[in-house]
């Protein structure tokens, strides 16, 4: 009987140590050399600003309520965001808590007479690109593939 925990405790650690990782809540993201980076600078001020109820460059559409500050989401340690990255546009993803409330912001940027526009701002959404909600979701919660980038993840940060 002793022979068997062991054993079974054995394997048990060797499962757990394989699927530990670095990165916070063992998942692996891609960190990778940003393919624009003064995009990427632009979408983080862009999205710093709506929490901070500024007006955007951004017409015909009003912009998302949140209770909770950056700052505020920032410290709570449960968000991700990160960007999908296309030919001419990046689709940046957002999630987080807004006082217990699980959000999912969407802010695409796109390239037009050679520099980065604001084109959209609003809870997370797929039109205009070649993949799903779900695969772009998912791919973004692992941190995984070619065309994906993560930023940020909360400590604490659960997939919503």
């Amino acid at each position: 009987m002793t022979k068997k925990l062991l054993i079974t405790f054995s394997l048990c650690l060797i499962f757990l140590l394989g699927a530990c990782s670095t990165a916070p809540n063992g998942l692996n993201d891609n960190k990778s050399a940003s393919p624009d980076k003064q995009a990427d600078e632009l979408a983080t001020s862009l999205i710093q600003d709506v929490f901070a109820k500024k007006e955007l460059p951004l017409k015909g559409s009003s912009l998302p309520k949140y209770q909770s500050s950056y700052q505020d989401i920032i410290d709570g340690k449960d968000y991700l965001y990160g960007a999908y990255y296309q030919k001419d546009k990046i689709h940046y993803l957002f999630t987080f808590i807004d006082k217990e409330t699980p959000e999912k912001l969407e802010l695409t940027l796109e390239k037009i007479d050679n520099s980065w526009q604001l084109t959209a701002l609003n809870p997370w959404k797929t039109k205009g690109t070649d993949l799903t909600e779900k695969d772009i979701y998912n791919k973004i919660g692992k941190g995984t593939g070619d065309n994906i980038r993560i930023f940020n993840r909360g400590a604490t940060f659960m997939r919503i």
